[in-house]
């Protein structure tokens, strides 16, 4: 049973190949409209600019894609990376090496999403039901910590990993791009990737196969939680703060990036190289209504409806 699911999964189109190619024409629709809009919009570097902001969206889209895949759902990633931000500068701030700040930093969010996956995949209770609890609960605790007060200070050397750049690159986008190519070869290469479509195509026919369920669901989650923890790190250094606001209502652009990349919303069914364009797609947008004095507001609607035309995409 258990082989019997491997090689039908092995057969299973991760993602329609027109979805690429839809994606591809969106992205070279709005770099053309945006750029008859605003002579600043193709130069290097607003080009450069938008790679750099789209960073944070992108290591959280990658194990938002293995999450919901999976068929389950994690919205308490803005709060990680909260408060995996200021548990980095509340340690530094109280004399703790900014290397293992940084260290214990990734753990706190690791931590986070393992006791997502603890209550979800041991407990079965809802994702959804869980990690709004958690992403309430630890923004809570993030204002707790830093009394809505933003946390600065750090040494050189740190701000390298969010504003230095490898060969005129910007060093965070090329370990965003180092992750989702590991991440891509993990999901098309390894069981563990196997079995997260599987859990999105039928959970019950994977535990009958002799899958650890849980286990599966469970290290997706872990993961969720330690990518937002690696973004808290790009996020603070690029900022030179750890604030209390970090990461508030981000989730709402990763998974629009990642449905709008053709990941099914109810699982089984997702690519990282759609989500990856779906990115692409936001942080072009986002950039280029700035650059246009769309307020923030009316963006947050365009996202809404980006998600809305994405689900129904999907169910026909």
């Amino acid at each position: 049973m258990k082989e019997e699911v491997n090689t039908r999964l092995k057969r299973l189109p991760s993602i329609k190949i027109n979805t690429i190619s839809i994606l591809v024409i969106l992205l070279a629709g709005l770099l053309i409209f945006f750029s008859t809009q605003s002579p600043y919009f193709l130069t290097t570097l607003n080009i450069t600019n938008v790679l750099v902001q789209v960073t944070t969206i992108g290591l959280i889209a990658i194990p938002m894609t293995y999450v919901i895949i999976s068929g389950a759902m994690d919205l308490s990633v803005g709060s990680i990376l909260g408060l995996s931000a200021v548990t980095l500068g509340f340690l530094y701030e109280s004399g703790t090496n900014i290397w293992v700040s940084v260290v214990l930093a990734l753990v706190v969010g690791a931590l986070a999403g393992a006791l997502n996956g603890l209550l979800i995949a041991r407990y079965k209770m809802q994702a959804i039901v869980v990690t709004i609890g958690t992403l309430v609960m630890l923004r809570g605790l993030v204002y707790i910590i830093t009394k809505g007060k933003p946390i600065s200070g750090y040494p050189d050397s740190f701000y390298f990993l969010g504003q230095g750049k490898v060969l005129g690159i910007p060093f965070s986008v090329i370990v965003m791009m180092a992750l989702f190519s590991i991440a891509y070869i993990l999901i098309k290469k390894t069981r563990i990737g196997r079995y997260t479509y599987a859990l999105g195509n039928n959970e019950e026919a994977v535990r009958y196969s002799g899958i650890n369920v849980v286990k599966v669901r469970f290290l997706t989650f872990v993961m969720s939680g330690l990518f937002a923890g690696i973004a808290a790190i790009f996020y603070v250094s690029r900022y030179a703060s750890a604030q209390a606001s970090a990461g508030d209502g981000i989730e709402l652009d990763v998974i629009t990036a990642v449905l709008i990349g053709g990941t099914h919303i109810f699982g089984g069914r997702g690519s990282l190289v759609g989500t990856f364009l779906g990115v692409l797609i936001i942080g072009t947008l986002r950039n280029g209504l700035n650059l246009m004095g769309v307020s923030v507001l009316f963006q947050t609607v365009i996202l809404g409806v980006l998600i809305l035309v994405a689900v129904s995409r999907q169910n026909k």
